[in-house]
């Protein structure tokens, strides 16, 4: 597979190329880099493309794209440009090669869809649209410190027996009644997307199908008319620090006292296997973003290290 211009030959990323992708990804989000843990699990995904560029041999850029949405949206993910290429054009060369590959590959495919950080320059808006945005509250804590600390809160608010509804755990069953229900899609997910660890799905039997394979940790505050549900990742180990652990866990709805509640059960079930210096990443409606902050520092006395500035869950057809 060749490129036709800055001299760049396309391929399937290999085993054997992960010590030059990691290369090329030193300081990605600041040491939380999610991909040497991910890396040899996308190797093996048969709806995952993950695509190297390289020039003369060695590796300058890689892409991936997740197949999704029956076959119908390509999520793309993991984008890496190597710092001495960077500027020139590379990552618009490498997008566009991906495109046609996984188009060629999935002819049902419709459209592209993909999650980044930050504010958005109004240049994006006019290849793609915004389908939600939530806010990002990262937290930094040592896990044997926390805990404690998490059990007493939980504890103080069952003793005031108003301020505290005990979050269900969801089963697979729940799952896929809870996420499929249309009031939930319309009224509780943001955009009718389910949004786990960056990745945006479409709630969808076949999507949820895939997820229920994964180690996670589903929770509602009802099964019959739920208004804030989450998901917890399993936590992975990141290149900031030997031991550094990192945990996402994704809030859907608009009610504090419920979502703060969720985020307590998570953690608390979390920190039950979690060890030593973990940053954990609260994905949140941003209405519930300075409460939950609040309640974080003045419980916990954590503060937001504002490493991540939002998340945004942008589309365009392909």
């Amino acid at each position: 597979m060749e490129g036709a211009s800055h001299e760049l030959e396309f391929c399937l990323a290999q085993v054997d190329d992960f010590e030059q992708v990691m290369s090329i990804s030193v300081n990605i989000y600041n040491g939380l880099d999610y991909l040497p843990d991910r890396y040899h699990r996308w190797l093996k995904d048969p709806l995952r493309r993950v695509i190297l560029a390289k020039k003369e041999g060695k590796v300058v850029a890689l892409l991936s794209a997740r197949i999704v949405d029956n076959s119908r949206t390509a999520i793309m993910e993991g984008l890496r440009v190597a710092p001495s290429e960077r500027g020139k054009g590379i990552a618009g060369i490498i997008q566009q090669y991906v495109f046609a590959l996984v188009k060629s590959q999935f002819p049902s495919l419709e459209v592209q869809r993909y999650t980044r950080q930050g504010g958005l320059n109004p240049d994006v808006f006019t290849k793609f649209r915004l389908i939600c945005s939530q806010e990002v509250l990262d937290l930094h804590f040592v896990a044997e410190e926390l805990q404690p600390m998490v059990d007493a809160t939980i504890g103080h608010l069952k003793a005031s027996k108003h301020e505290w509804e005990e979050p269900i755990q969801l089963a697979a069953g729940d799952v896929k009644r809870v996420f499929l229900d249309r009031q939930v899609v319309e009224e509780v997910l943001p955009g009718g997307i389910i949004i786990q660890d960056w990745i945006p799905y479409k709630p969808l039997e076949g999507n949820l199908e895939v997820l229920l394979k994964q180690n996670l940790t589903w929770m509602a505050d009802s099964v019959v008319d739920p208004t804030v549900l989450s998901i917890c990742s399993s936590p992975y180990k990141v290149p900031a620090g030997a031991n550094n652990l990192c945990l996402n866990i994704d809030i859907f709805g608009k009610d504090f006292p419920r979502a703060r509640n969720q985020f307590l059960s998570q953690l608390h079930k979390a920190l039950s296997f979690l060890q030593g210096p973990t940053y954990c990443f609260i994905h949140l409606n941003k209405t519930i973003w300075s409460a939950m902050h609040s309640f974080c520092q003045t419980v916990f006395g954590l503060t937001s290290q504002k490493i991540i500035k939002g998340q945004c869950v942008l589309e365009a057809k392909l």
